[in-house]
């Protein structure tokens, strides 16, 4: 799984590009200030009139008032047994919880990331880890299809589902690249390719398959390459070094047209460094960035490939208000940017597999150590509701144009604690579930977490 990768540097000023924002001024409003302490008393920020038009496809959840709301019941809050739901009663939206980590595994168990669609194409069967790298496949209701002794050996955690048919998924194990396909409680399994380059081959954290369901980027040794599962092809090779060393590659995503997002180990101006798109012909496209955060790739309701960026850390001017929100950038030239949602620094992850109906699914974490606002109730500082402040600790959904804004439920995962803590939110590709990890103020596992599920409509 991808280590979380947070930047810190701001953004610099770049007065040439405050003429390309207009169309996000009204995606971005004002942000509510210190709470008095108790739920719901915070300052209300005013919203512009657009944000409150009707939505036709709207989730369940609320509309977005501006104002923080603090969990009821935080600190002893009871989630259900595994398979059982509850309504999150901030926001109304049905929240079921998946997986007993404890009983079931005596491991954590997670999604995989926000960028990758953890729900199969018919929104059948839902994609999962252990803490111990084992695959498990689970229904809608958290019922085990595939255990973790039934899922075939893979050397990386990136399981990403097929397109074109809802029991498929790829997976890497040794140099190989394999089809499995769920029958019964067990995989059949075939290889579609072997990479020469290195003793493995890996799916890369964050990759989703692309759009066209025929396309991922493969990283074998220290290549990256464009595999086309329908041709068997693999096409140029990238240079992108070893994992982590070295400055070379930390995360790599596949854009709508099988680009190349890479995310480097190190920081930088020059080539190989900060955030690159690369042509799928294996050329430098774009030097994006010098520096990186939480990014994630699709298609605007005009068809343009687009980025949404938690947060533009330099080169561009961030669009939003306070200068930290979740901003959208043209792939393509002159890369025009404009704010999607004023998260006013909040740190964020972001995912984005729903481009037909346009559904952004942002899930808001603290990256900070203990105590904060959003420990575990034994580490928590007293302050704490002093502390809370706009969309802390909630899954929200955003439309890709910024016109609407919906509060899905507050994750209640004490995402200080740990990696896995923080609940990488992933929207499934038809738009209609919303998979998360939380802790949900429990302790007992190393990194320990649990998975739930949001059904959005």
């Amino acid at each position: 799984m991808g280590s979380l990768l947070i930047r810190s540097e701001g953004p610099r000023c770049n007065n040439s590009i405050r003429a390309m924002i207009v169309l996000g001024i009204l995606a971005c409003f004002s942000q509510c200030i210190a709470l008095t302490g108790c739920s719901g008393c915070s300052r209300q920020a005013v919203v512009p009139m657009d944000l409150n038009r009707p939505v036709s496809d709207a989730p369940c959840g609320s509309r977005d008032d501006g104002s923080a709301h603090i969990p009821p019941r935080f600190n002893d809050f009871i989630p259900p047994v595994k398979g059982g739901s509850y309504l999150d009663p901030q926001y109304g939206c049905a929240v079921v919880r998946l997986t007993d980590a404890k009983l079931q595994f005596h491991v954590a168990v997670h999604h995989q990331y926000s960028t990758i669609s953890a729900v199969n194409q018919d929104s059948t069967r839902i994609m999962l880890i252990t803490e111990s790298g084992q695959g498990v496949i689970v229904d809608m209701g958290g019922k085990v299809v595939v255990g973790p002794h039934d899922f075939p050996a893979i050397n990386a955690g990136n399981v990403p589902w097929a397109r074109n048919a809802a029991e498929t998924f790829y997976y890497t194990n040794g140099n190989a690249l394999y089809r499995g396909s769920v029958s019964g409680h067990a995989v059949k399994s075939s290889v579609l390719h072997t990479f020469a380059g290195g003793p493995s081959a890996v799916i890369p954290d964050e990759e989703d398959l692309s759009e066209d369901g025929d396309h991922l980027w493969i990283v074998a040794g220290t290549q990256a390459f464009l595999y086309t599962i329908s041709a068997n092809s693999v096409g140029p090779a990238v240079n992108v070094g070893a994992k982590e060393t070295n400055c070379g590659w930390h995360k790599i995503q596949i854009t709508p047209a099988n680009k190349m997002l890479m995310t480097w180990a190190c920081n930088g101006a020059s080539v190989g460094r900060g955030q690159e798109v690369y042509n799928s012909d294996g050329t430098l496209d774009w030097h994006m960035f010098d520096n990186s955060l939480h990014t994630d790739v699709g298609r605007d309701f005009s068809g343009n490939e687009i980025a949404i960026v938690g947060r533009i850390p330099d080169t561009y001017k961030d669009a939003c208000r306070s200068g930290g929100g979740a901003d959208i950038i043209k792939l393509d030239r002159p890369h025009t940017i404009f704010c999607l949602v004023d998260l006013n620094w909040t740190p964020a992850h972001i995912s984005y597999r729903d481009s037909a109906r346009g559904w952004v699914a942002i899930s808001l974490f603290d990256q900070d150590a203990c105590p904060s606002y959003s420990c575990l109730s034994s580490n928590l500082r007293p302050d704490w509701q002093s502390a809370w402040r706009h969309f802390y600790e909630e899954i929200i959904l955003v439309k890709i144009d910024g016109s609407a804004v919906f509060r899905l439920a507050h994750h209640r995962s004490r995402s200080a604690e740990y990696y896995w803590a923080e609940s990488r939110a992933a929207i499934s590709r038809d738009g209609g579930y919303v998979v998360f990890d939380s802790n949900m103020n429990e302790s007992g596992l190393n990194s320990y977490s649990d998975v739930y599920m949001i059904k959005v409509r």
